[in-house]
């Protein structure tokens, strides 16, 4: 299902959800979704920042995918995403936004700003863990054919 020629490491996925019960529905969902996945949380947007300048700076691998709640305390959700679309080196990243939001203006600015997926908090954890599943997959092949 998931073939990452280019190494045996599961993807890396970062979670931003200020909600610590919502961030561990999601993690249930994707372990049970058969995503295979190595989990780092995050739960405010100056962590999420610090959490991938450690990564660029240090040269770890930076997050295969990045999971990205809006309404967050400190940075919230579009400035974290600014901040990964401004850097050469993390531009790349998918980043599906998973908000509350129902607003047209913030589904609207976030894909204005590059995010890969808007999923509404309300619609069942499958069609997140589903969008993450397409991307990846979508995302591993395409790294491993253009190297």
């Amino acid at each position: 299902m998931f073939k990452n020629n280019k190494s045996a490491r599961p993807p890396r996925v970062l979670l931003a959800e200020d909600d610590r019960g919502t961030a561990r529905l999601i993690q249930i969902a994707l372990q049970e979704s058969g995503v295979p996945h190595v989990l780092e949380t995050v739960y405010d947007g100056d962590q999420a920042i610090v959490a991938m300048e450690k990564n660029s700076s240090s040269g770890r691998k930076t997050p295969d995918l990045m999971l990205l709640d809006l309404h967050m305390p400190g940075k919230d959700g579009f400035e974290v995403l600014e901040y990964v679309k401004r850097h050469t080196s993390l531009r790349r990243i998918p980043v599906i936004i998973f908000s509350s939001s129902d607003h047209a203006s913030d589904v609207a600015r976030a894909y204005d700003l590059h995010v890969n997926a808007y999923v509404r908090k309300d619609t069942d954890f499958d069609d997140l863990c589903n969008h993450a599943k397409a991307i990846l997959r979508f995302w591993l092949q395409t790294a491993t054919t253009a190297s």
